[in-house]
């Protein structure tokens, strides 16, 4: 089983606690699909600011669609391919110290996903606009 494979469980997790109308599957691939879109942004990003690549393009919502890739391939994988039981049959196969690296791995990635383009986009965006 992958990060990203994890990462749906634990997002799916979460939501259906709060969730009690079975939308919770489509929350975690919504959540899933989120931040492998930062992870694409901040590349993108990272890319044109530092060595001018000119990756990004002048209208921001066009990047919207280099993002329709990722957010295709995911919810067909885990509509069609992988289910939510298949990976949760998975888990519970997982020892206590394989869960706990595992949670440690998603907190982790999804600080460094989310923080980490609020960051660069921050730098970025003070640097262009001086006032």
């Amino acid at each position: 089983m992958i990060l990203v494979d994890y990462l749906y469980y634990q997002i799916t997790n979460f939501y259906h606690h709060f969730e009690k109308d079975g939308t919770h599957k489509a929350s975690g691939i919504i959540g899933a699909c989120t931040l492998l879109s930062f992870n694409l942004i901040f590349v993108l990003m990272f890319l044109d600011h530092f060595y001018d690549m000119n990756t990004l393009p002048s209208n921001k919502y066009i990047v919207i669609i280099y993002c329709l890739p990722i957010i295709l391939l995911m919810s067909l994988r885990y509509w069609k391919f992988t289910s939510y039981e298949e990976i949760k049959e998975k888990v519970n196969g997982f020892s206590k110290t394989t869960k706990i690296i595992a949670d440690v791995l998603v907190i982790s990635y999804t600080i460094i996903s989310f923080f980490g383009l609020l960051i660069l986009s921050l730098y970025v965006g003070t640097l262009k606009n001086t006032f």
